[in-house]
C-alpha cells in the first residue's frame, strides 16, 4: 500500500458516501454494537451525521427492546423522575448506554442502596413505575421507585374497619381485599375507586385475590373441624371495561385443600394448593392446577413436585422449589431441568437454608437466610436452543451481600434495574420499624 494514500482514501465510509451509496453504509452501521456504535461517533463529522441522519441510535434500540424489557425499564425510570423524553434528541442513546451500564453492573454486582420507612410493611407489591406496601393495619401507600415520593391511597373495605388481607398490582389498578370479603380496585390514573363489592361468602383473615385475563379470582379457606378437612371457596367474576362493571361468574369449593398462592402468565392460572392430611412433610402434600385464562376450569392437576415446606416461584412455565436444594421444573412437561447446586449426586444440598426465591425472563435470585442472595443467569424462553457449551442455567453465579434478615422480612422482588426488599430495623427509641430497601443497578 502506498504511504502518500490519505486517511479519507482510506475511509470505506466515505467512499461509500460519496458515491451516494447510502443504505450500504446504514448496514455496515448496523452491524456495530453499543459501544462500537459509540465510538463510530467520535471517528469524523462525517460519521456522526449519518449515525444522526440515519437515526441509527433509534435503530439500535428498537432492536435490542425486541428482545429485552430492560430498556422499556429505562424509559419508565426517566420518566418517573420527571424527565421530558418526548422531546429528548438524544433518548435512545442516553437508554442504550445506560442498558450497557446495567449489564455490567449485573456482572460485578455493583450497585447503590436507597430506603425509606414504611412503618410496619406486612405486604408489597411492584412494576416498573412504582412500589403499593401494605401496612399491617389497614393503609395503603404508592412509592416512586425512583424518587421515593409517597401518596397515602384513600382505601377502605365497606364496612370501612376491616384488615387487609391482599394486594396486587395490575397495571395502573391496585386490587385490595379485606377480611370482612370487600374487594377493592383504585385506578392509579383517574386517582378514584373504580369498583367496590362486599362478598361475605369469601370473607375471612387469608382471602387471597388475583386477576388477569379479564377474571378477578378470589380464595378463602374454610377450616374444618377435623385434620385434613379444610375447604378452600373461591369465586370467579368477569371484570369488564369500564372496570365499574363487575359479573359474578360462579362461586366453588376445593375440598380437603388450603391455597397457598394464585399466580398467572400468558397461557394458565396457576394454584398451588396445601392438600395433605398427614403429620409427616411429604412431596404429596402440594398439588399444583392449571387452569383455563378463559373459563378457569382445571386443565391439569400436579402432584409429587414440591412438599409444603419448600419456598417456590413460578414464571412463565417454569417452577423454582426447595428449601435446601433447589431445583427448576418445566412445569408442563413435569421435568425437573436443572439443580442448584449444580451436582450428580441427588444429596447435595444448598449449603444454607433458601428463605426465598425469584425469576424473571434473564434471572433467578435465591436468597438464604444469611441474607445473601445468589444471582444467576437463567433464560426462561422455551424456543431458544442451547449448545453444550452454553446451557439455559449459567454454571456461576454472583453473591450479594446483605444483612441479616429478621423474620418476615425474607421475601424479596426484582427486575432488571433493582432488588427490592423489606428489612426490620430495631430503634430504642421509636421501636421497631421496617424500611424499604432498594438496591439500584443503575
Amino acid at each position: 500500500m502506498s504511504d502518500s494514500r490519505t486517511v479519507d482514501q482510506l475511509d470505506i465510509i466515505q467512499q461509500l458516501h460519496e458515491k451516494c451509496m447510502e443504505s450500504v453504509v446504514e448496514y455496515i452501521f448496523s452491524l456495530l454494537d453499543i459501544s462500537c456504535l459509540r465510538t463510530a461517533e467520535t471517528v469524523c463529522k462525517l460519521w456522526y451525521s449519518i449515525v444522526k441522519k440515519r437515526k441509527l441510535w433509534k435503530k439500535l434500540y428498537q432492536n435490542h427492546n425486541f428482545r429485552s424489557s430492560t430498556l422499556n425499564l429505562l424509559l419508565d425510570r426517566r420518566t418517573c423522575e420527571g424527565f421530558n423524553t418526548a422531546e429528548d434528541e438524544f433518548l435512545h442513546k442516553r437508554l442504550l448506554n445506560a442498558y450497557e451500564k446495567v449489564q455490567q453492573n449485573w456482572v460485578i454486582g455493583t450497585h447503590v442502596k436507597k430506603s425509606v420507612n414504611v412503618g410496619h410493611c406486612s405486604r408489597f407489591v411492584m412494576d416498573s413505575k412504582r412500589v403499593i406496601t401494605m401496612d399491617s393495619t389497614l393503609c395503603v401507600t404508592m412509592w416512586n421507585r425512583w424518587t421515593l415520593e409517597e401518596e397515602r391511597l384513600p382505601l377502605e373495605s365497606e364496612d370501612g374497619i376491616s384488615e387487609l388481607t391482599h394486594l396486587q398490582l395490575a397495571e395502573d389498578l391496585v386490587f385490595c381485599s379485606y377480611r370482612d370479603g370487600t374487594i377493592v380496585a383504585w385506578d392509579i390514573m383517574e386517582k378514584a375507586v373504580s369498583f367496590r363489592f362486599k362478598d361475605e361468602n369469601i370473607s375471612g383473615c387469608d382471602l387471597k385475590i388475583h386477576t388477569a385475563h379479564g377474571l378477578l379470582v378470589s380464595f378463602v379457606t374454610v377450616t374444618g373441624s377435623v385434620r385434613g378437612c379444610d375447604q378452600t371457596r373461591f369465586s370467579v367474576r368477569s371484570v369488564q371495561k369500564p372496570f365499574s362493571i363487575v359479573a359474578e361468574e360462579l362461586t366453588k369449593r376445593i375440598p380437603c385443600a388450603r391455597v397457598k398462592d394464585v399466580t398467572s402468565d400468558n397461557n394458565y392460572f396457576v394454584v398451588f394448593l396445601f392438600c395433605s392430611n398427614n403429620y409427616v412433610v411429604s412431596a404429596e402434600d402440594v398439588k399444583i392446577q392449571l387452569r383455563s385464562i378463559d373459563t378457569f376450569e382445571i386443565l391439569r392437576e400436579i402432584c409429587g413436585i414440591m412438599p409444603s415446606d419448600h419456598v417456590f416461584k413460578y414464571f412463565d412455565g417454569w417452577l423454582v422449589a426447595g428449601i435446601r436444594t433447589i431445583r427448576i421444573w418445566d412445569i408442563e412437561k413435569s421435568n425437573c431441568q436443572h439443580v442448584i447446586p449444580h451436582s450428580n449426586s441427588s444429596t447435595e444440598e444448598y449449603e444454607t437454608l433458601v428463605v426465598d426465591v425469584q425469576l424473571d425472563g434473564e434471572r433467578l435470585i435465591i436468597r438464604d437466610n444469611s441474607g445473601t442472595f445468589k444471582v444467576w443467569l437463567f433464560c426462561c424462553n422455551k424456543e431458544v436452543n442451547f449448545s453444550n457449551r452454553i446451557g439455559r442455567l449459567s454454571n456461576n453465579s454472583l453473591s450479594i451481600s446483605s444483612e441479616p434478615i429478621a423474620r418476615r422480612c425474607e421475601k424479596f422482588k426484582f427486575d432488571e434495574l433493582q432488588i427490592i426488599t423489606v428489612e426490620r430495623v430495631q430503634d430504642d427509641i421509636r421501636g421497631p420499624f421496617d424500611l424499604l430497601v432498594m438496591r439500584n443497578f443503575f
